[in-house]
């Protein structure tokens, strides 16, 4: 064990009269640190949660607490955000370990196993909970700060005490949201007494799932990640003026490890990988795999719908952030979408940059010699992303027809339909003029039409009659029959049903590109017998 660890439950507060400028904070021993009431009520709740003796309860998480107490000192556990005041972080960190111990009561662990396996190891879990509460944002002080000594210096946590005055300041750029979480292993072996490490290894479901929540893998560490996230969760409500025993009352979601679950299922056992000639869902290199994300976000929907979960999210980008918060997938900035370009050995290249997920070939294989071989050429994030053409606010037309009206122009509308469906309220809306209907995208007639004329042109009369003509022999719109393109379809309101009207087109990537919003699950088609 370092020097700086044994030291640390000894360390006495500096004089009162040390001389330091205003901003600056002394370095204070863990025992005062934990002094206040607040931290006491703490350390009480974890005794009476943690069904170890006094004396090992003082010797493994008492001693676990008072190191972390020293290491952390006063620093904040966020920027600006919950817990941003001095001892933030440490307070943070201890009311999350007592909201998880808390939780913990309400479950059977490990949930396969009988009574009596789960009698017997009922104790390891709960110190594991309560230890990876304790330590889940400990990786903060290693890589989100910097902390200045008086004399000029940084500290850094592996250096040893804080023995001079200090200050500290967030990282302004290169800040890694995910990294903290892994970053704490650096520091967990060294605040862990190796008894505890040694007495949790007789345990090896729950000494794994231990190693895998203090290195990041939350993924991989199953019900003690999802319990930590949850006290996390009720943690931060209370921070920033919530109700916490709203937020502990629910017990964690276990769609996480549900979609987890579907994507192995999905590229272990159907999606095409490393097609070398042409398009594949998806592409493996040495340390990524690369997946389409419109094809992965419904094809993971369709299989949890398949297999009786319910609360999938129906919209691709809120699917997204659960993917995200969850670390199932790796992040672009703080974004899930990844723009790349494919480079085949074989000379194959789309022709387009892909939006594409990123995922760590570990959440899918648990086994390096289970991957397949990897995708003989390149996958090359594009660094910028030019402006899409579409998002661009249009110039106003003067509201005059021309000699050549607008509403004439096959490639006028389908531009202005691109900035249409932008609009939060225009598809899937019950005001919207458009809608994606068994994977087409349905157009209302003549509403969309007189839309676009009124807005290209200012003509309110009958251009739109033009513009439908033109959209209807365009080879764009699918003939419902043999003598009309209108088609029908039916919408189910909660108290009643209704019907529209409307062009239906099958070329959805023209208006939306890769992100295809979901079927409207209100609109069903009712013509039959449609050619496609």
């Amino acid at each position: 064990m370092l020097k700086w660890l044994q030291k640390a439950l000894h360390k006495s507060q500096p004089a009162p009269d040390a001389a330091r400028p205003e901003g600056w904070f002394a370095p204070l021993a863990a025992e005062d640190l934990l002094a206040t009431p607040q931290r006491q009520d703490h350390l009480h709740q974890l005794r009476q949660f943690t069904p170890l003796p006094d004396t090992l309860f003082d010797n493994w998480l008492l001693v676990t607490i008072r190191r972390f107490a020293g290491l952390v000192q006063q620093l904040p556990a966020s920027r600006g955000h919950h817990h941003a005041e001095p001892g933030g972080l440490l307070d943070h960190s201890l009311e999350v370990a007592c909201n998880a111990a808390r939780l913990r009561q309400g479950y059977l662990l490990p949930p396969e196993a009988g009574a009596e396996e789960q009698a017997r190891q009922a104790s390891a879990w709960t110190v594991a909970v309560v230890c990876a509460a304790l330590l889940h944002d400990v990786g903060k002080i290693a890589v989100d700060m910097e902390i200045q000594q008086l004399n000029g210096a940084l500290w850094h946590p592996w250096q040893g005490d804080l023995l001079q005055p200090y200050r500290w300041q967030y990282r302004s750029t290169g800040q890694d949201y995910y990294l903290h979480s892994a970053a704490g292993a650096l520091l967990a072996s060294n605040l862990l007494p190796p008894p505890l490490l040694d007495w949790l290894t007789g345990y090896p479901a729950v000494f794994s799932a231990l190693i895998y929540q203090l290195t990041g893998h939350n993924e991989r560490a199953g019900v003690l990640a999802e319990l930590v996230q949850q006290a996390d969760k009720a943690s931060v409500t209370r921070s920033l003026g919530g109700d916490i025993k709203t937020a502990l009352a629910h017990k964690p979601s276990s769609l996480p490890q549900q979609l987890l679950t579907a994507l192995r299922s999905l590229v272990q056992d159907e999606y095409r990988l490393n097609n070398p000639e042409s398009g594949s869902d998806g592409w493996l290199t040495e340390d990524t795999l690369w997946l389409v994300s419109k094809t992965t976000a419904d094809r993971a929907r369709a299989w949890l719908l398949q297999h009786g979960v319910t609360g999938v999210p129906k919209n691709n980008n809120r699917l997204f952030d659960e993917l995200l918060t969850h670390q199932l997938i790796v992040a672009n900035d703080d974004k899930a979408i990844w723009r790349c370009v494919i480079q085949s050995d074989h000379g194959w290249s789309p022709a387009e940059p892909l939006t594409l997920l990123r995922l760590s070939p570990s959440a899918i294989w648990a086994q390096p010699d289970q991957r397949p071989a990897c995708f003989a050429g390149r996958v090359s994030p594009v660094s910028e992303t030019p402006p899409a053409p579409e998002l661009k606010v249009p110039e106003p037309l003067a509201p005059v027809i021309q000699d050549t009206p607008q509403p004439s122009n096959k490639d006028g509308f389908i531009s202005w339909l691109k900035r249409y469906v932008t609009a939060s309220d225009a598809v899937n809306t019950r005001q919207g003029k458009a809608h994606i209907v068994e994977d087409h995208l349905f157009l209302v007639t003549p509403g969309i039409f007189k839309l676009y004329a009124a807005e290209t042109t200012g003509d309110a009369g009958d251009s739109w009659k033009l513009a439908q003509k033109t959209f209807q022999e365009s080879g764009l719109a699918l003939r419902c029959n043999e003598d009309s393109f209108i088609w029908t379809c039916e919408v189910k309101a909660p108290r009643k049903t209704s019907q529209l009207k409307g062009f239906l087109m099958k070329e959805t990537g023209l208006v939306f590109g890769e992100e295809v919003p979901v079927n409207n699950p209100w609109v069903r088609l009712v013509t039959a017998n449609h050619q496609d």
